[in-house]
């Protein structure tokens, strides 16, 4: 059954308790699975400070995701045969020196089938706790809201416009958290995953926080909740400029945030993103920014624009142009329209290239023939709320070769519209010259504000500030990882709450392709974790992408490169 085609259930059902049915295989004959000894068995997870404690014992939570195959459009109906893990995983897990899982729920399964629902969680709660580990309830999928994947059947934002999908949700919870407020066994419940709002503040999920914890306190004082920040607003990922953490009103929450950062790294070359190679780590030469860097425009670097009307690709040149701002340390090569634009424009093959005061030519900093069908590239658009949004397309043909970057249409006037790659960051030297070349062509190109708009290849300058928020330029390494969690546990501190990472991964390729330091990368996380005492979750047991394991249950599976072994041996 489609998620398209799935019912509204009755809100405010009361199930009674069923039989558990535990299942599964044995461990493998070969192998036995034996669990460290748990020294915070018993009794309920607990937030206390910037930390978390059991029985009065501070504990960190040192989690695993099961999705679940979420992803796989799963019929509740078909839980209980679902290939994803048995009870020999759940035993692997805590053998592995895990001691949690975060255990991914699709609101939808509940409603197509109740009965075989319950007896699922039941199930993994009895695995859970006959092999000494605590399960994270994690909402993964809440009913009526599906942003996880825009390519989807059951893309969806209707939970933040139908108050009875809301309450659905908030149903829900209460059931579980009343069927559970006596099982230590279950560490936390995670009201919601990565949550996207319509609007453009995030004040819907502020409000919808509220309403899902009353729902499990009106039944359980026990467990601990787990409160995301805002992942993104106006219907898309990202919260550019406030602060995505907020506080609930209960005292027992841990605030979480998700951590792929750098993102072009962690996700290089997964399938359901625009995403090509994207380095290795460490890498000094791999310049990133921490906090919103602050934009020299007085300093920007541009070619000359593309005129009006219909026009050929021709190469646009900058010239030598002197960065004399003390101030600049970085920049990056961005195709921009501004000023409001009708047509089409194509942007491909751009190079920066750095020279002496003299003159001298130092090196060539950019060289991009924007191939493989630009997948590095990254589009935006800035107006005053009421513009259109611009059509941004990676096309399969372009000058001498298969690909280019176009915009379509950013009207009105004070649009701003463009493509940019982070990859592309580089470290500035005041005093030194910088040009800037590129290729451009129009179609029907035409002014939307009574002007021509200006359409160019630029290189944009930032400076480094200082102070909470603050601009850093660093190399691809564990400073940049150290620099970009503390700017969220910031808000931990400042509100003295535990905070956690309960998403944290890269994709197989960092481990399996020679050179590209996977290993290195997720050592590093750990390491940081456990030095600001971060509970976490690594994405995930079992996926064909990013998983410890690709397939298979019982038996370990196909694993990614060596990360089974570094995470045995990181969390030991």
């Amino acid at each position: 059954m489609t998620h398209d085609n799935r019912r509204l259930a009755p809100t405010g059902v009361v199930l009674g308790v069923v039989v558990l049915a535990l299942g599964g295989c044995a461990p493998d004959a070969g192998r036995a699975l034996e669990a460290p000894a748990d020294p915070h068995a018993g009794g309920f997870v607990q937030a206390a400070g910037r930390g978390l404690e059991v029985n009065g014992e501070p504990i960190r939570l040192k989690a695993v995701n099961f999705s679940n195959s979420y992803y796989d459009d799963v019929d509740g109906s078909d839980l209980l045969d679902s290939p994803h893990h048995v009870e020999q995983d759940v035993a692997r897990v805590r053998e592995m020196g895990f001691n949690s899982i975060r255990f991914a729920i699709d609101g939808n399964w509940y409603l197509d089938d109740e009965e075989v629902f319950w007896r699922w969680l039941d199930r993994n709660v009895e695995w859970a706790r006959q092999h000494g580990v605590r399960l994270i309830l994690d909402l993964h999928v809440p009913i009526g809201g599906f942003w996880l994947d825009r390519g989807s059947d059951a893309y969806s934002f209707d939970l933040w416009s139908e108050p009875e999908l809301q309450q659905q949700n908030a149903d829900l919870w209460r059931e579980i958290a009343d069927r559970y407020r006596d099982e230590p066994a279950v560490a936390a419940y995670d009201l919601l995953n990565e949550p996207v709002t319509t609007d453009s503040t995030g004040e819907q999920w502020k409000d919808f926080a509220g309403q899902l914890v009353d729902a499990v306190r009106s039944v359980d004082e026990n467990h601990l909740l787990v409160v995301e920040g805002v992942h993104g607003v106006d219907g898309d990922f990202g919260a550019a400029g406030e602060d995505p953490h907020f506080l609930v009103d209960d005292d027992n929450v841990m605030y979480d945030f998700h951590f792929y950062e750098p993102f072009a790294y962690t996700h290089q070359y997964a399938g359901w993103i625009p995403t090509g190679d994207g380095g290795s780590y460490p890498d000094p030469d791999a310049l990133l920014a921490t906090g919103e860097p602050r934009r020299l425009g007085q300093s920007s670097v541009a070619t000359g624009s593309l005129p009006a009307g219909t026009s050929d690709w021709a190469e646009y040149d900058s010239g030598m142009v002197t960065i004399d701002d003390a101030s600049a340390a970085a920049a990056a090569p961005v195709a921009v329209v501004d000023g409001g634009m009708l047509g089409t424009v194509h942007f491909d093959a751009v190079t920066v290239t750095e020279y002496t005061p003299d003159g001298t030519e130092i090196r060539e900093v950019v060289d991009d023939r924007i191939g493989g069908e630009a997948l590095n590239w990254y589009e935006w658009q800035s107006w005053d709320g009421t513009a259109p949004v611009a059509d941004f397309e990676r096309e399969s043909a372009g000058h001498e070769d298969d690909a280019s970057l176009s915009v379509t249409d950013a009207a009105p006037a004070d649009s701003v519209a463009g493509w940019s790659n982070k990859g592309h960051l580089f470290e500035v030297v005041p005093g030194n010259q910088y040009r800037i070349r590129g290729y451009m062509r129009g179609e029907d190109v035409a002014g939307s504000g009574g002007a021509d708009p200006r359409i160019r290849w630029r290189l944009d300058v930032y400076a480094e500030s200082s102070g909470p928020g603050g601009t850093r330029f660093l190399g691809r390494n564990r400073t940049y990882l150290e620099e970009e969690l503390t700017e969220h546990l910031q808000f931990g501190i400042d509100h003295h709450v535990p905070m956690s990472v309960l998403e944290f991964g890269a994709v197989r390729q960092t481990f399996e392709m020679e050179g590209k330091g996977g290993e290195r990368w997720v050592a590093d996380m750990l390491d940081l974790f456990e030095e600001k005492d971060l509970s976490f979750g690594y994405w995930e047991y079992r996926g064909p992408d990013m998983g410890i394991f690709r397939s298979g249950t019982g038996s370990p599976g196909e694993p990614a490169g060596n990360l089974e072994e570094v995470l045995r041996r990181e969390l030991r």
